[in-house]
């Protein structure tokens, strides 16, 4: 009788599975009666038929005879810690040098070499340790997974917060620009207000007035409204200012006036034609005016640029209302967008204009004030056909 002095040990384990390789009968069925009472035994006479089994199975698991017809158990170990290297293999020999052992445990991973006759309790200490270091082996590589998988997110995310930090520092600093600006623009803006006045009352009182001149002072004055109005509205975001107050609006109405206005300002360089489809159905939204003023003539001005060397000169504008969302949508035959410029637009400083026409902070200012108003903003371009902008804002409850 076999004294297994750990057997209730071994029992407790999880069932493992064992591949047992030896090219002589009589061993190989002595060791399925000492094993097959705690694991799965496989056994194979043939070493070349190693790789059938193991492509089918799953081993925890090798235990084979060094000296073979065909091949080496060194020799097999080594192949199959190739492809297989968390199986634990077991060498049994009997005749072997310490010099083959130092080789077959190096190249082919070897956990144990036992000698023939090979001692029961020897064997299944050896297979209870191997399964052990297999188990522990195999936790630390998921461990180690995890570990990879946690510093990669732990990665991102502060590279996304480095990110926003940087743009948080970046709009800090032109915060403190767009001040000192409106502090200088405020002294000129006046005196342009009253040459309007003056220049107004001169050509009534001249009796010289006609479409002409009356559309420009138009120009002039609605461009005077707005300068103003841009300078009030960002004093009042640098100040913290809540005297701006949201008002129920007709995005529809405040379309057709940035039509009207960009019409009489490039009237006398570039004619584009310009196709407003609006809504039937689009609700009054609330809001600023002068924000979505602001987002309104950012877009189109984008648009006039773009399409400077275009043959064709068109514009598409549509509002409509899809799943809770009041959408604006603007189509242009410009220049279109370059791919890989696509995400780059939205940045701080980033201009596809050339040199001096562009200050990389018209579509910057049109993002933050969507997002202001918790809306989305999307682009599409195909570089020399043109670009599309899709705004959708939720609708109020």
């Amino acid at each position: 009788m076999y004294n297994i002095s750990f057997e209730s040990e071994i029992e407790d384990e999880e069932k493992a599975s064992i591949l047992i390789v030896d090219d002589e009968e009589l061993i190989l069925q002595s060791l399925q009666m000492i094993l097959e009472r705690y694991f799965n035994v496989i056994k194979l006479s043939d070493p070349l038929k190693v790789f059938d089994v193991l492509k089918n199975n799953t081993i925890d698991i090798l235990i084979s005879d060094e000296m073979m017809p065909g091949m080496r158990g060194c020799e097999l170990a080594e192949k199959v810690h190739n492809e297989y290297p968390n199986i634990c293999k077991i060498i049994l020999s009997g005749n072997s040098d310490k010099k083959d052992i130092v080789t077959a445990i190096n190249k082919g991973h070897i956990y144990s070499f036992l000698f023939k006759p090979v001692d029961v309790n020897q064997l299944l200490q050896a297979v209870k340790q191997g399964l052990d270091n297999k188990r522990m082996k195999e936790m630390i590589e998921e461990q180690n997974k995890n570990l990879e998988e946690k510093n990669r997110k732990l990665l991102e995310e502060v590279l996304k917060k480095s990110t926003k930090i940087i743009e948080m520092e970046k709009f800090y600093e032109l915060g403190k620009f767009s001040a000192s600006i409106v502090h200088d623009l405020n002294s000129p803006l006046q005196t342009l207000i009253t040459g309007y006045q003056l220049l107004e009352d001169e050509i009534h009182n001249s009796g010289n007035s006609n479409d002409s001149s009356e559309n420009i002072l138009k120009l002039i004055d609605s461009s005077l409204t707005t300068m103003e109005n841009m300078i009030k509205s960002i004093s009042n975001r640098i100040n913290n200012n809540l005297s701006e107050k949201p008002v129920d609006f007709d995005l529809n109405e405040l379309i057709r006036k940035n039509i009207n206005y960009m019409q009489l300002k490039y009237n006398n360089i570039s004619s584009v034609d310009v196709t407003f489809i609006p809504g039937e159905e689009v609700p009054k939204m609330k809001g600023i005016p002068l924000h979505f003023d602001q987002i309104i003539t950012n877009l189109f001005k984008n648009s006039y640029d773009a399409m400077e060397n275009s043959n064709q000169k068109k514009i598409v504008v549509k509002t409509f209302v899809k799943a809770d969302n009041i959408c604006l949508y603007l189509l242009d035959t410009g220049c279109g967008i370059k791919a890989e410029e696509l995400d780059m637009i939205f940045n701080v400083g980033f201009s596809t204009k050339e040199h001096g026409k562009g200050t990389g902070l018209g579509l910057v200012i049109t993002k933050q004030m969507v997002n202001s108003y918790k809306g989305k903003i999307k682009v599409e371009s195909k570089f020399g056909e043109g670009t599309s902008f899709l705004i959708c804002f939720p609708m109020k409850k």
